[in-house]
């Protein structure tokens, strides 16, 4: 089997050299050597032949299946398949329709529409009505003759856009999907046109390369070019190989992450369109000589099921997302709803892993609340941690100078605000019912993401400064873990760490200051309100606005919050409006709880612990005697120990030493986030420090009568930030 998984043709001739001789000795028939080549060459041609007709067959019900609305570039529809005779009928004897400015050139990149778009796309309704057997044009000779002069016109005028996405990767997805539609229907003069303007190409980087590749595959598909749809397959399965150099910003990441556009985590984005794309070629050739080769398949698992799958309970875990309107695929409206297409077709292609991928399907469609995994998984390369329990996800996104934080996809709206300034920035996405942030945007209040410290002010520009805390990162040992975030951007410093056990989380905060003008806040939660709202378990009413309260703890929808060393809290359940671009503004009601640090901090702290999944009851008795025991919370150490699961987990910033309590300390020689477990037999320890590459972090666990210790050699490169457990000696 070579390397994309295509059976050589020797192979298959021995295959069918077998069937044949069984055949000519039934019949009687003696033939000769020349001539059972001959037979078995013909014979393996029919096979490929047929292959290609199923690969096509196949396309054809992939984008059938998707519906009336004829889908090229994200979040923009142009034309329906049930309207394909009125397109016809309205385009000009030229072949031009009077409604395209085929001469615009507007880039569609941030919610604009290119003229020319209609065009392409009505091009492609006529030729998937020409093919459905449930449309009014299907089998009409008009579709074809409308075709056929729409693409020649198209060819007379070659339309461009400012844009490059538009120009080589949506025009060639137009022009590849309709040689595969109608090629064989076309006037030769016309079927050029589909060539011609079809500049896909085999590349094998990333998102944008799974695109080119796709349209390469296109051609090759619609002319039965046997070689070439072979080159194709092997390139596509090089989009989803992972990048081991850590210097390829357009990749799969060694911890299963995706990067675009440069250090920028974008598993979601053009990490799901590289993944609808792989996901589509392997289904349709599942079966086939042209079939992904196991290690393909597998590296296409890595991806989604190590990666991806831990960005998604119900929903994905980033807020920012909510910027934008979702889509709604197969019934199912949420942010998520874009990976139920690929994920169905891995559920055919990977039998190993069907189970998996079905699971996770079926979460996306709330057919159950969890996503078939539990644990805890930290993206060293992408700064991104998740912990996932059957009752509940929470999801933290920080950001350092390494990585960068956002950027802005969307027409920019200055009385807005930036929506996504802050999703980067320690941001937390607690999940219960998967519905907690889909029920509030657009009227989320984009300057109080849950888990931030920041001014409580507008952002009023599209691109905000850099964050240059740089000792920002995570540890994890596969069941719990802790992540760190050093904030340091619009005039605010801060220290700030998230631990995360069984049944709650705790996060702490120091050394907050800021010069300015605004008053900072650190948020504790946004989310939709339920009518259970409620602090101290006194209901909060409707209209609250930024209430100071006393209470040591909180209830709203299922989630539960405890405060254990009080703090300046305030809460709000309050009506919000909000709109999506050139949407309507809508109103919802938000429940949202913050510490209000005030103008001009300087050395704030705060402790919050939350509880999802947690009864009201449960977590009453919880905030009268908290299990989880705040061990420091300063500038140097921040850290937490879990009695129960003998577990400690410490954020220090810089070499020192902690009191454990009974005679005992934990000392480490260098700036690290630790994990301290002695749930077993011997004590083990997780270390990480995102900053410093190859650094070696000496670990001490001294108490009275014995001492143990233990060397980290941590990672660099693609590795700097990776956790490195072992137990002490």
């Amino acid at each position: 089997m070579t390397e994309n998984g295509v059976v050589p043709l020797p192979d298959r001739r021995r295959v069918l050299l077998g069937g044949l001789g069984i055949a000519a000795g039934v019949a009687g028939l003696t033939l000769s050597a020349p001539a059972l080549a001959r037979a078995a060459e013909t014979a393996g041609s029919r096979a490929v032949t047929d292959d290609i007709q199923l690969i096509i067959e196949r396309l054809r019900q992939r984008f059938l299946a998707q519906g009336d609305q004829v889908r090229v570039a994200n979040g923009i529809f142009l034309a329906r398949t049930s309207e394909a005779l009125a397109y016809a009928e309205s385009l000009h004897a030229d072949g031009s329709w009077p409604d395209v400015d085929y001469d615009d050139t507007t880039s569609s990149a941030n919610g604009r529409v290119w003229s020319p778009y209609h065009a392409l796309y009505r091009m492609i309704a006529m030729a998937h009505a020409y093919r459905d057997p449930d449309a009014a044009g299907y089998g009409k000779p008009e579709l074809i003759e409308a075709l056929n002069r729409a693409l020649l016109y198209w060819d007379s005028v070659k339309p461009t856009s400012t844009n490059w996405w538009e120009v080589e990767i949506g025009k060639s997805m137009a022009m590849g999907r309709v040689s595969i539609f109608v090629g064989d229907e076309l006037s030769t003069g016309a079927r050029e046109v589909t060539y011609a303007h079809n500049t896909g190409r085999l590349d094998p980087v990333g998102a944008n390369g799974s695109w080119r590749t796709e349209n390469y595959l296109y051609e090759a598909v619609a002319k039965h070019a046997t070689a070439d749809i072979e080159q194709g397959y092997a390139t596509m399965s090089q989009t989803v190989a992972v990048d081991s150099s850590g210097k390829v910003t357009e990749a799969v990441q060694v911890d299963a992450s995706f990067w675009a556009h440069g250090a920028q985590l974008y598993s979601e984005g053009y990490g799901m369109a590289l993944f609808t794309i792989v996901a589509a070629w392997a289904d349709v050739a599942r079966g086939t000589s042209f079939a992904f080769s196991p290690e393909d398949i597998d590296a296409i698992a890595f991806y989604i099921l190590d990666g991806t799958r831990w960005l998604i309970r119900g929903e994905i875990g980033m807020m920012y997302l909510g910027y934008r309107p979702p889509n709604t695929i197969d019934g199912v409206t949420s942010y998520a709803a874009d990976f139920l297409e690929p994920l169905d077709r891995m559920v055919r292609a990977d039998e190993r892993n069907s189970a998996a991928y079905q699971r996770l399907a079926d979460n996306i469609r709330g057919k159950i609340r969890g996503n078939g995994v539990t644990g805890h998984k930290y993206f060293w390369r992408s700064e991104f941690s998740s912990h996932l329990r059957d009752t509940y996800g929470i999801f933290t996104r920080v950001n350092s100078p390494r990585m960068k934080g956002s950027e802005y996809r969307s027409t920019f709206r200055p009385d807005v605000g930036n929506e996504i300034d802050w999703n980067a920035a320690g941001a937390t996405s607690i999940q219960v019912t998967n519905r907690e942030y889909d029920d509030l945007v657009p009227a989320f209040d984009w300057f109080h993401y849950p888990g931030v410290t920041a001014p409580y002010t507008k952002v009023t520009t599209q691109s905000g400064p850099a964050n240059r805390g740089s000792f920002t990162g995570g540890v994890s040992d596969g069941r719990y873990g802790a992540s760190v975030f050093t904030l340091d951007r619009f005039s605010t410093t801060g220290r700030k760490s998230y631990f995360y056990f069984d049944d709650e989380m705790v996060a702490l905060g120091a050394g907050i200051s800021s010069t300015s003008q605004h008053a900072v806040h650190t948020t504790v939660n946004q989310g939709a309100a339920r009518p259970n709202a409620s602090v101290g378990g006194k209901a909060v009413r409707p209209g609250t606005d930024s209430a100071a309260t006393g209470a040591s703890w909180a209830y709203n929808d299922e989630i539960g919050y405890v405060f254990p060393e009080g703090g300046p809290l305030r809460v709000s359940n309050k009506e919000q409006t909000g709109s999506w671009l050139d949407r309507d503004p809508v109103k919802r009601n938000a429940f949202t709880l913050f510490f209000d640090h005030g103008t001009t901090p300087d050395g704030a702290t705060y402790a919050y612990i939350l509880l999802p999944g947690a009864t009201p009851e449960k977590v009453r008795s919880y905030a009268a005697r908290p299990v989880v025991k705040i061990l420091r919370n300063d500038e140097q150490i921040q850290a937490v120990r879990h009695p129960r699961l003998r577990l400690t987990m410490a954020t220090f910033h810089a070499a020192g030493s902690l009191d454990l309590g009974s005679g005992r300390t934990l000392r480490v020689d260098q700036p690290a986030i630790i994990m301290l477990d002695e749930g077993g037999r011997s004590a083990v320890v997780s270390v990480a420090n995102p900053d410093q590459p190859g650094l070696t972090v000496s670990v001490t666990l001294a108490a009275p009568g014995r001492t143990r210790r233990a060397g980290f050699p941590l990672g660099a490169g693609p590795n700097l930030g990776k956790t490195v457990t072992q137990p002490l000696r």
